[in-house]
């Protein structure tokens, strides 16, 4: 289980960076830096507070880590529906819905890093224990924010095109819900199969669907047919 969460958390600090270098200026990822600056700083007392016990306990808890697959699969939803948003200038029609959904998307940057400098403190602290708590913060929150500022602008200077970036960032996060998926405990999966179908559900959202798509159609029609 370790071995998977460390490669989920080198997934999502990747997603972050890689999500980071679309801002257009260097301040906005300058601005990213020191935000997981201010939130280390800001959760050093209760990581001091951790132990190994509380962390791996955690790790073994089925429910808690159906919770955490749950958010890491919405948040790599939101990062893919950023990159097929990034598409929106070849779409004809535009509505203030979409260009506030697009700024949305564009500027957020993923919270999911936060669980990333979290753990990552936590087992800092561990690694050190003759250091003091508050040197170790300070030192761990500089080198971070340094770090996520010249990681994200190396990203986007050295991959340059954003065609290349856009791809990279849709198959990590692809990578990302696999892991969560992946994620078990004593052979047991965070999402479980189940052996009976709905029928009923099933015909009615084949309905809906079919239904919309109808609507649709006849609505584009219509509008042809005034122009």
């Amino acid at each position: 289980m370790e071995y998977v969460v460390g490669i989920l958390l080198g997934f999502i600090a990747l997603n972050f960076l890689l999500k980071i270098g679309f801002y257009e200026s260097f301040y906005g990822i300058l601005a990213a830096g020191v935000a997981c600056s201010l939130f280390i700083l800001a959760i050093w007392p209760w990581a001091t507070e951790q132990s190994k016990t509380q962390i791996a306990d955690f790790l073994a808890s089925p429910a808690r880590m159906q919770d955490a697959a749950v958010m890491i699969t919405i948040e790599s939803t939101v990062m893919i529906a950023f990159c097929f948003d990034c598409f929106a200038g070849f779409r004809r029609h535009d509505t203030f819905f979409k260009r506030n959904l697009t700024r949305i998307l564009k500027y957020y940057p993923g919270l999911l890093i936060t669980l990333v400098l979290a753990y990552t403190l936590t087992q800092t602290i561990f690694a050190f224990p003759g250091i003091s708590f508050h040197r170790m913060a300070w030192s761990f929150a500089a080198i971070s924010g340094i770090g996520v500022v010249g990681a994200g602008w190396f990203l986007k200077k050295y991959l340059g095109d954003r065609s290349l970036r856009l791809e990279l960032l849709f198959v990590t996060n692809l990578f990302i819900i696999l892991t969560g998926i992946i994620a078990t405990e004593n052979g047991k999966t965070s999402y479980e199969s189940v052996s009976n179908v709905n029928i009923y559900a099933t015909l009615v959202t084949l309905g809906i669907f079919v239904a919309g798509g109808l609507i649709g159609f006849i609505w584009k029609m219509i509008k042809k047919t005034r122009i």
